[in-house]
């Protein structure tokens, strides 16, 4: 094609795009622009919560540095057995040790101590055992059921 024509046949089809068409005919619902603007909300939300966690970041770590506790110099006990029974309600052991149904229990309980055991969420034997080994919850140490991931 020549260069001569070139441009003028570019400027009359830009021209024709523009001016040729009518009126739109399509609706366009609220929905559209509710929609629009909760996916905004959402990635600002996201931005902000990124930029707050990395400006916090150094402050949390100097709060972690100053308030280190260490251990206490002398311990109270030599030795300390936790004995833990999965499904084991709290209150209906108490009624049964009061009524000399758990004889054994109550006297571990006399020689030691009794206290029911706070789950997590979920309340789940593998779940709420790690967390009671680990001490930190399922979010840290990524325990969530009884069936492993695939690999």
């Amino acid at each position: 094609m020549n260069r001569r024509l070139a441009r003028p046949i570019r400027f009359a089809a830009v021209l024709l795009v523009v001016l040729l068409p009518g009126t739109a005919s399509a609706y366009i619902g609220p929905g559209a622009g509710l929609a629009l603007a909760g996916s905004f909300l959402a990635l600002f939300g996201a931005v902000l919560s990124a930029l707050s966690m990395l400006l916090l970041w150094p402050i949390r770590r100097l709060v972690r540095v100053f308030l280190h506790r260490r251990p206490p110099g002398r311990v109270r006990f030599k030795r300390v057995v936790i004995l833990g029974l999965d499904g084991l309600d709290h209150h209906l052991t108490e009624t049964l040790m009061a009524g000399g149904k758990l004889p054994n229990l109550a006297a571990l309980r006399a020689r030691g101590d009794f206290k029911p055991l706070w789950s997590t969420l979920p309340p789940i034997s593998p779940v709420a055992w790690a967390t009671f080994q680990t001490g930190v919850n399922p979010g840290k140490h990524n325990i969530f059921d009884f069936i492993a991931p695939d690999q």
